[in-house]
């Protein structure tokens, strides 16, 4: 989707380096007073990036400017819920569709389901960052994608654990009447979940797969009108 004005920021620094040193300034240094010192400090990632996620999300930056190096390129899926996505990574990554993924499934014998935010769970690849994903491994059917508790929504029926997340893209709301809503931060338009809807929101459409994965498989795809 839309690039933050930090991912900006990102793109003009060569090193990690330079990135620490910009970080620096009048007021920071009157608390530390030693430049080396609070250059240490950065590292850990007090208030800063580690540097793995730094260059994580460099190679990310560097991903978007080429929508063709993708991470299913050059992969054919073989279930049938991985082959959508990997028609959908692009347009996603691109801010044209926002597709939300909800899936049912067991692991380790404990039913765990839960909404997903495709893009951002694209962007979810640093390999510092908990519940990172590897997505050539997913496509590749090496490792299996589940719903986690940084997710739009999460549900684990064993420990009866639940979570809710904000995304940039997505805002939850709750409705007496219609239930859970994600109201899509882009064009402020409302994606409606209830399978039983006959209306699943503006430029949105819903779509179940079969899959030999997973218990139960949606996509709602919003086609993202943008304001600008």
């Amino acid at each position: 989707m839309k690039q933050t004005e930090q991912d900006l920021r990102l793109s003009d620094f060569n090193s990690y380096e330079d990135y620490l040193n910009s970080l620096i300034d009048g007021k920071s240094l009157q608390y530390f007073g030693d430049r080396e010192n609070l250059i240490s400090l950065y590292r850990t990632g007090y208030r800063a990036l580690t540097k793995e996620a730094f260059e994580a999300q460099k190679t990310f930056l560097q991903v978007t400017k080429d929508p063709n190096t993708l991470f299913s390129r050059n992969i054919t899926p073989s279930d049938p819920f991985l082959q959508e996505l990997a028609e959908r990574e692009r347009p996603n990554r691109l801010g044209i569709l926002s597709t939300i993924i909800y899936m049912r499934c067991l692991k380790r014998n404990t039913e765990i389901s839960g909404y997903i935010d495709y893009e951002e769970a694209l962007r979810r690849v640093h390999q510092d960052q908990q519940y990172c994903n590897n997505w050539k491994a997913i496509f590749a059917g090496e490792q299996v994608l589940y719903p986690t508790p940084v997710d739009l929504l999460y549900y684990n029926a064993k420990t009866d654990r639940s979570r809710r997340n904000n995304t940039r893209n997505y805002q939850i709301l709750c409705d007496p009447h219609h239930g859970i809503i994600f109201r899509n931060m882009f064009d402020r338009k409302n994606i409606h979940p209830n399978p039983l809807a006959s209306f699943y929101g503006t430029n949105t459409s819903r779509i179940e797969i079969a899959s030999d994965l997973y218990e139960q498989v949606v996509l709602y795809d919003h086609v993202v009108r943008k304001n600008y």
